[in-house]
C-alpha cells in the first residue's frame, strides 16, 4: 500500500530505493517471493490509468503540444514531475561542467518516459574485448543470460520478428508478440536498403499488440509460486493490446506499454507484502559495526524532515547518478569514502547515449494517396546493429558500429508542422 512513512509495526526484508526498471521489478519479484518489501520513491505518486491524457489532439494544448523549458519533449509528456531541470534537489554542477540527465521524479521513473525499444544484446556486446581488444569483457554470457530475457520479455509484452543476425539474437519461441504491419516508408526503405546489404527488420518494442493470457503466462513464469500466479494474473486481467491511440511518451491508461506503474508495481501490491512511500529522497545507507547494511536515512520532500528505515537488505535502484550520490553520501568509519567505493571509482565513467538525427524528403513519398498508417508511437521497422565488423578492419573509424531507427510519412499536425 501507499504510506507516508514506512510501518513502525512491519518488520521488512528488504528497502528497495527507486521504483523504476530496476526497482519495480525488485519489488514484484521479492514480494511474489514473499518477502517484506519497503519502496522508497523520491518523487509523487503518479496513477498512469487515471492521469494519461490519451485522446486529446495537439491543437487542445498550448503551442500545439510544443516543447518549452518546463515540458522539453512535449505538453502531454508523461514526466508529470521533473525533467532536465528540476529545483530544490540536492544537484550542482561542477565549475567549467555542464553535465545534466533526465530525472522523473515519479512512481515509476523513467520507465514512464522512455521509447520502449527492448533490443537484446548479443554475444559481441558480452564479450568485446575478445572482439576487438578494447573495453572489459562481461563476467557472463548471452547464453547464461538469455532465459531471463525470455521471461522478462514475456511479463512485460514485447513485440517484434523472429530475425537472427549476428549479434541481433532472437527470443525463444512463443515469447514475442506479433510485430505491426510496417507502414509505406518502412517498406520503400526496406526495399532500397536491402539492394546494399543494409539489413532492415521488425524492431522489438514493449508494447503488448495482443492480449497475454492471465492463465498460461502465470503458470508459465511462476509454476511453483501460486501467490506470484495469483496476483499476476489478477494484473494481467487489466491489461489491454495496444490500438493506437496515442504516443507512448504520454503514458499507457490502457497498460499496453511496460510502465514500471502498470506492470509492475501492481502485482507487487497485491501480495500484501509491498509498501510504497513517495516523496521519500533518500540521503545515505545506514551500516552496523560489521559493515553490513541496515537501513537508510531519507528526507520526506514534504514536511523536509529526516527520516530512517531498516531492513536487512538494501536494493539501490535509483538510476545511476542518483545511486552514485547515495553511495558517496554514505560515509562510515569502515567507508570513509563512501559505500562501495573502496577503488575510488564509484560516480565515474559514467557515459550517456550518443546520437544524432537527420531529416530528408523522399521524392518517391510525395503526393502519395492516402493510406492508413496506424501504429505504435514510433517505428515498426529499424536497421539492427551493424558495421561493426567495419571496425574490426579499420574501414569504419570508430569502434563498435550503430544502428539507425526512422521513421516517415504522415502525422497528426503538430507544433513542428511547418518545419
Amino acid at each position: 500500500m501507499f504510506l507516508t512513512s514506512p510501518k513502525s509495526q512491519t518488520a521488512y526484508d528488504v528497502i528497495i530505493v527507486g521504483s523504476g526498471a530496476g526497482g519495480g521489478m525488485a519489488a514484484y519479484q521479492l514480494s511474489v517471493s514473499g518477502l517484506k518489501v519497503l519502496v522508497l520513491e523520491a518523487g509523487r505518486h503518479y496513477d498512469p490509468v487515471r492521469e494519461t491524457p490519451m485522446f486529446n489532439l495537439p491543437r487542445e494544448a498550448p503551442l500545439m503540444g510544443g516543447g518549452t523549458r518546463e515540458k522539453p519533449f512535449g505538453f502531454y509528456d508523461a514526466t508529470v514531475d521533473g525533467g532536465w531541470e528540476v529545483p530544490g534537489e540536492p544537484y550542482t554542477n561542477a565549475p567549467g561542467s555542464n553535465f545534466m540527465w533526465w530525472r522523473a521524479r515519479m512512481l515509476g521513473g523513467r520507465t514512464n518516459h522512455w521509447g520502449r525499444i527492448s533490443l537484446r544484446m548479443g554475444e559481441y556486446d558480452f564479450k568485446p574485448k575478445t572482439r576487438d581488444g578494447l573495453g572489459a569483457d562481461w563476467p557472463l554470457t548471452y547464453q547464461e543470460l538469455a532465459p531471463y530475457y525470455d521471461k522478462t520479455e514475456m511479463l512485460v509484452g514485447v513485440f517484434g520478428g523472429d530475425d537472427d543476425l549476428e549479434n541481433t539474437p532472437r527470443s525463444s519461441p512463443g515469447v514475442l508478440q506479433p510485430a505491426p504491419k510496417a507502414r509505406g516508408s518502412e517498406l520503400l526503405t526496406q526495399k532500397h536498403a536491402g539492394r546494399i546489404g543494409i539489413p532492415v527488420i521488425p524492431i522489438h518494442r514493449a508494447i503488448m499488440t495482443e492480449r497475454q493470457d492471465p492463465v498460461a503466462l502465470p503458470m508459465k513464469l511462476h509454476p511453483d509460486n501460486a501467490l506470484a500466479r495469483r496476483v499476476l494474473a489478477q494484473s494481467m486481467r487489466s491489461r489491454q493490446a495496444c490500438f493506437y491511440a496515442t504516443e507512448c511518451g504520454r503514458g499507457c491508461s490502457i497498460k499496453a506499454n511496460f510502465q514500471s506503474s502498470t506492470v509492475l508495481i501492481p502485482p507487487a501490491l497485491l501480495t500484501g507484502n509491498c509498501d510504497i512511500v513517495p516523496d521519500a529522497m533518500v540521503r545515505e545507507v545506514l551500516v552496523d559495526a560489521k559493515g553490513n547494511a541496515t537501513g537508510v536515512k531519507y528526507i520526506d520532500k514534504v514536511t523536509r524532515t529526516e527520516r530512517k528505515a531498516k531492513a536487512r537488505v538494501v536494493v539501490l535502484a535509483a538510476s545511476a547518478a542518483e545511486t552514485a550520490r547515495i553511495l558517496l553520501n554514505s560515509r562510515s568509519t569502515q567507508f570513509p569514502n563512501g559505500l562501495a567505493n573502496a577503488s575510488g571509482l564509484v560516480g565515474k565513467y559514467l557515459m550517456d547515449t550518443v546520437g544524432a538525427g537527420l531529416s530528408i524528403q523522399v521524392p518517391a513519398l510525395e503526393n502519395v494517396p492516402a493510406h492508413n498508417e496506424d501504429g505504435t508511437s514510433g517505428e515498426h521497422l529499424y536497421m539492427p546493429w551493424w558495421l561493426y565488423k567495419e571496425q574490426l578492419k579499420g574501414d569504419l573509424g570508430f569502434a563498435r558500429g550503430y544502428h539507425i531507427e526512422f521513421g516517415g510519412g504522415r502525422g497528426m499536425p503538430g507544433p513542428g508542422i511547418f518545419g
